[in-house]
């Protein structure tokens, strides 16, 4: 059997394995989608794994820690919906996603600078600052750029493409009156009736290496969101941990805070998390959704620094 998500609305699925790629209508809200391919689960050192539904159960020094559920659809399939603003497909996932959507006229998408690859004619781009100095300089501040692109469809439908600027995935979310926390630099578009400005995280964010404010999306609309790597939707039922440099993004019914892995903390111990690259975690609590990233730019960046070739004074 086969367990997915649609990806407008979140409605459960559970389908035999002969549907796989097959295009599907959702009865709750309409979408279309393509179902995903079977995937094995495997066993991921401290995670027990198994199979319907994907769990995870994480053991943190001697008390266990609750399962979360992992959605373990196939990453390669087409997404593709309606949101009622406009028709979008995620396509080309999870290497280099790209997003493409659809709209009648009149309507409009604001989107992070750079980030649109494609579009008609009918649609027309303007760039600005949306939503006072406040939430600007907050979006700044959430490694987002003060400037944002409106794309209006005014001469009729029209389409644009967008595409992150890292290597990864992208991710849609319907916004429904609650907020959604994004990481840093992980924005790409939004619809009309979401509002975007930044969240102050204090000194844990300085300690996380991930920034010191989190981008806060709330309202009701749409936002897609990306990734560096490929994107692991995980809901949390009790608790769950995850390191800082793979979150990218969480809903706010999940409380949160960053610490030192348990167990590193004892004495001793603290040298593998100053010199094993490992230990600086944030660990959620409560119940909602959180987007996990499978690569980590630092983790990259420092696996590349050995080639650069060595300046000559």
């Amino acid at each position: 059997m086969i367990e997915f998500t649609c990806p407008s609305c979140q409605k459960h699925y559970r389908v035999n394995d002969e549907l796989a790629g097959k295009t599907a209508k959702c009865k709750q809200c309409g979408g279309t989608f393509q179902v995903p391919m079977p995937v094995v689960p495997a066993e991921v050192d401290e995670y027990a794994v198994s199979s319907a539904p994907v769990a995870a159960s994480v053991q943190a020094s001697a008390a266990p820690i609750a399962a979360a559920v992992v959605d373990g659809r196939g990453t390669s399939a087409i997404l593709s919906g309606n949101t009622g603003n406009f028709e979008y497909e995620i396509s080309q996932r999870p290497d280099f996603a790209l997003v493409t959507v659809k709209m009648q006229q009149g309507q409009k998408v604001f989107a992070e600078p750079s980030a649109m690859a494609s579009m008609t004619p009918s649609v027309t781009l303007k760039a600005g600052f949306k939503g006072g100095l406040g939430r600007t300089i907050g979006r700044a501040l959430g490694g987002e750029s003060l400037i944002i692109n409106t794309f209006t469809a005014d001469q009729g439908p029209g389409e644009v493409t967008f595409a992150a600027g890292a290597p990864g995935d992208a991710a849609y979310y319907r916004l429904q009156g609650n907020t959604l926390y994004v990481q840093r630099g992980a924005f790409m578009l939004h619809s009309e009736g979401v509002d975007l400005t930044g969240k102050w995280q204090g000194a844990k964010g300085f300690f996380s290496g991930e920034g010191l404010v989190l981008l806060k999306a709330s309202g009701t609309g749409d936002i897609f969101f990306n990734s560096y790597g490929a994107i692991l939707q995980v809901d949390v039922t009790d608790q769950y941990i995850v390191d800082t440099g793979y979150i990218v993004a969480f809903e706010d019914t999940l409380q949160y805070r960053v610490t030192i892995l348990p167990g590193l903390r004892a004495g001793g111990k603290l040298k593998s998390f100053f010199f094993g690259g490992e230990g600086l975690v944030c660990q959620f609590s409560g119940q909602g959704k959180v987007w996990v990233q499978t690569r980590h730019v630092h983790s990259f960046l420092s696996w590349v620094h050995p080639f650069r070739p060595a300046s000559k004074n």
